[in-house]
């Protein structure tokens, strides 16, 4: 399978748009930013419309809040992922552009945030390969447009893909029943998006290894004290609560400010070299021999539907590929194995 190509015609906007803002912080922003303009010049108009229907946008002031609604798991198909770098595409600043301060994900369907890619796209076809390099170019757009805040409330499940690009979002917010997992190495690749380089920084190296060389759940309470969410609630109306209190103030203050201060810490973030890197190398290893069996198995396993099987992942993929290598082992380490797949991650 071959991406590269595709990916460079696809993310040089969100380089270019991040080198603009660093050469000069302010210049595209609009000049309506002193508090008495705010109901008159300070509000972004609507987002595209969203052409696959996956995406339901309400603007309150200058925040604007993205409903993921793609039944029956919020799975990255091709529709959704399309929709989400089209109005990523938009937050994009330009002259004469007014656009959003804050933009909150959330989720329609509750048990689901955002699922993992759809699995039949890793198959090296023309369709697959649009929908790889555009998710790719999502996660780049997150942190390269500086002029606006990203907010994930999590409240459901969250794994693969959904995680790379729940990762790069500037801040996390989770729901009592927030779990989250990148799942790669059961099937014997990389998360390639941006997300797995993403988490050395917010979690720091080992923890970061930890997870995603196990492919372990992290729960609210758990993500929280790794410093993956930013804050958990007992309820997911607190949740939302907080996180629209927290956007409302963001949206109080100059966009200038915002952008500079989002900037200043984008040092922080994987170089654009480093995340070309780490593509270059996911391409032969998921289109390699041993990657497209565990896919292969994976799907067979599970239509990628709302089922017991997309509940469980990651551990569901573990027994599926792997429970006959466990049965091999005496039952205490077996159990001993088990236990350690099962059990969710706790650092305390």
């Amino acid at each position: 399978m071959q991406f590269k190509p595709i990916l460079t015609s696809l993310v040089v906007a969100a380089s270019v748009v991040y080198t603009a803002l660093g050469e000069s912080p302010s210049q595209h922003l609009s000049h309506s930013d002193h508090p008495s303009s705010l109901h008159r010049r300070d509000i972004p108009g609507p987002p595209p419309p969203s052409e696959h229907g996956t995406l339901n946008f309400t603007l309150t002031g200058n925040v604007t809040r993205v409903l993921i609604n793609n039944p029956p798991i919020n799975l990255l198909t091709t529709g959704l992922i399309s929709d989400l770098y089209t109005f990523l595409l938009w937050t994009q600043p330009a002259p004469n552009k007014t656009t959003p301060k804050v933009v909150i994900f959330s989720s329609a369907i509750p048990a689901f945030f955002i699922s993992h890619m759809d699995l039949r796209n890793l198959n090296g076809s023309a369709a697959g390969v649009t929908a790889i390099n555009q998710l790719i170019a999502c996660g780049r757009l997150l942190q390269s447009v500086t002029s606006t805040a990203f907010i994930a409330q999590i409240n459901g499940r969250t794994f693969g893909g959904g995680m790379e690009l729940t990762s790069q979002m500037d801040m996390r917010f989770a729901g009592p029943d927030a779990l989250v997992a990148q799942y790669e190495n059961t099937n014997g690749f990389v998360a390639q998006g941006g997300g797995q380089l993403s988490l050395g920084p917010i979690m720091g190296k080992a923890r970061a290894l930890e997870h995603l060389l196990a492919s372990r759940t992290i729960d609210a309470v758990t993500g929280t004290r790794l410093g993956l969410f930013n804050n958990h609630y007992d309820t997911a109306e607190t949740l939302e609560r907080e996180v629209d209190d927290l956007a409302a103030r963001i949206g109080l203050y100059p966009q200038t400010s915002l952008n500079d201060t989002k900037f200043s810490l984008a040092f922080l973030s994987p170089t654009p070299e480093m995340l070309d890197a780490q593509v270059e190398r996911f391409s032969p290893i998921a289109g390699g021999k041993v990657s497209q069996g565990l896919l292969k198995s994976t799907l067979e396993a599970s239509d990628e539907s709302d089922n017991a099987f997309e509940r469980e992942i990651p551990n569901s993929i573990v027994e599926a590929l792997y429970g006959e290598v466990l049965d091999t082992l005496a039952e205490d380490g077996r159990a001993g194995v088990l236990a350690a797949v099962e059990q969710e991650v706790d650092l305390s």
